[in-house]
């Protein structure tokens, strides 16, 4: 699974997105589902350009239902249809080769080592602390004006 990651002037999609967690998941709330690649660019191009599922998909030459089921992660477009519905939304699809990040798969061996009782204890605790951090920025003021 890929993590996601937004520039600081993108807002954030909503978590309902792609496949469920495992409860035991490093650093993921049990419960909480995360999106794919795919359906977490669709919904923040759609939601970004104001349209709804319906709209994006007559822009796009598809379904409504098929827009919903690549947002949801039960269908992968492929790299070409992706930029399609992109573009359709008005937005390019830009990328770029990077230097492979194993931070992740760290993260997950280090939880992976963990007991399960302890993993589990680690994983609320982590989240409590994601809510706090959550909530004092939602009360915070921005740097820049």
């Amino acid at each position: 699974m890929y993590r996601i990651r937004y520039p600081q002037d993108m807002a954030k999609i909503r978590p309902y997105l792609g496949d469920q967690v495992e409860d035991d998941e490093l650093y993921v709330r049990p419960g909480r589902r995360m999106p794919t690649l795919a359906s977490a660019l669709v919904v923040q191009a759609r939601q970004r350009s104001g349209l709804t599922q319906l709209e994006l998909a007559k822009r796009a030459g598809t379904s409504r239902s098929a827009i919903s089921d690549i947002e949801h992660g039960k269908r992968d477009p492929g790299l070409e249809r992706l930029q399609n519905i992109l573009a359709a939304a008005g937005f390019d699809l830009l990328t770029r080769l990077a230097p492979h990040d194993d931070h992740d798969e760290v993260l997950k061996a280090l939880g992976a080592r963990m007991d399960p009782e302890v993993r589990q204890a680690h994983n609320a605790a982590m989240g409590e602390f994601y809510d706090e951090a959550r909530q004092a920025m939602a009360h915070s003021r921005p740097l820049l004006p």
